[in-house]
């Protein structure tokens, strides 16, 4: 059976397995699942150790990396050490063990909540406790169109606002999206943007996962018309494309992205876009380094994991940005990344302060201190 996984991943909460959570490093705030302070049953850690070992020799993006996190965890779980304590203080002791191992800006351990993040029929949400995925969305000043999100989750309230949003500042000569404390998410958004902003087919990152993988889960990616597949022995690839659309004063706007060390996986894959197109100019400090995309899997009734099973990369120069992020155009304190952008845009700096303290990001802008890799 094919399983569709999302290309990015919305940061955080305690992990639904209706649909997809994101980059550990990166967490919204959120509320421990009523299961997740249970003590952990007699065998149940060694049980979740040895099938997320299973699973990770099966899926995880790389095999040789695969096979040192599952040695680890089975050693690990030979010792006891996941055989007592909080589900919660276990899943998060086995993923600071896999980080301890090699650092996955995904790779994560959660207690599962079953019903969060999605309906029924799998449509893709957000967690209850985030902020709007749409926190702001309007002209700053004439001419000056600015749009801040938090993720890109790909719903239809979500795209359908994007796409009005687009349509309704098409004539602005400047257009300033805020990525500042972006948690991943899918690519409904960006095909919504794209074609304002390209005057022709433009090939933006390239995607791909093991052969292997392909074969057993099928293709994460969907059928957009914005995606292009080619197979080989050993990948399965997907080049992600910007399609023109109608022409519009966008075509020539100049656009500025602002990002930060909490810009994650699916902001990483547009900025990415936006800096190997020289398209937008990037401005703030380099993104979180949570590059490889995957979905949820189970591991038991009260476990799920994030399982990185491909990656995403510059099509010039073979490379992702794991581990690294995409480094911005212009370094700046990401506190003053839209002050700058409106300076860039002709404002005067009192102007540009002003109306910086009226755009408040629901969420901080900069992660001080990382967790332990």
């Amino acid at each position: 059976m094919t399983r569709r996984l999302s290309i990015l991943l919305a940061a955080g909460a305690a992990m639904a397995l209706s649909a997809p959570v994101g980059a550990q490093t990166h967490a919204a705030p959120r509320d421990l699942p009523a299961n997740a302070m249970a003590s952990i049953e007699a065998g149940e850690g060694r049980a979740i150790a040895e099938k997320l070992a299973s699973e990770l020799i099966e899926n995880y993006v790389y095999p040789d990396q695969a096979k040192r996190y599952a040695a680890m965890l089975r050693a690990n779980a030979a010792a006891g050490r996941y055989d007592s304590g909080a589900r919660h203080a276990v899943a998060e002791l086995m993923s600071e063990d896999l980080m301890a191992v090699q650092r996955d800006g995904h790779l994560r351990v959660s207690v599962a909540e079953p019903q969060a993040g999605a309906s029924a029929e799998g449509e893709r949400r957000p967690p209850r406790n985030w902020p709007p995925l749409i926190q702001s969305a309007k002209w700053l000043a004439p001419g000056i169109a600015y749009i801040r999100f938090t993720a890109f989750m790909s719903t239809p309230e979500e795209v359908a606002a994007v796409r009005d949003f687009m349509r309704e500042h098409s004539s602005a000569q400047t257009m300033i999206f805020d990525l500042r404390n972006h948690h991943g998410g899918a690519l409904g958004e960006m095909d919504e943007i794209f074609p304002y902003l390209f005057a022709a087919k433009t090939p933006l990152v390239t995607l791909e996962m093991p052969r292997s993988t392909f074969d057993r889960q099928g293709s994460p990616f969907g059928d957009a018309p914005t995606l292009e597949a080619s197979k080989d022995a050993r990948f399965f690839r997907a080049t992600h494309h910007a399609l023109p659309g109608q022409a519009t004063p966008l075509r020539n706007a100049n656009v500025y992205l602002l990002v930060s060390n909490r810009t994650a996986s699916a902001g990483e894959h547009f900025s990415l876009a936006f800096k190997t197109t020289g398209r937008a100019t990037l401005i703030g400090e380099p993104t979180a380094g949570a590059n490889h995309f995957g979905g949820p899997t189970r591991l038991g009734e009260h476990f799920a994991a994030f399982m990185p099973i491909g990656r995403t990369f510059d099509i010039k120069t073979g490379k992702d940005w794991e581990g690294d992020g995409v480094a911005p155009d212009i370094a700046v304190d990401p506190k003053q990344a839209l002050i700058v952008a409106l300076e860039k845009a002709g404002l005067s700096r009192a102007e540009a302060g002003r109306i910086d303290a009226t755009e408040i990001p629901a969420e901080p802008v900069h992660r001080d201190k990382l967790r332990a890799r």
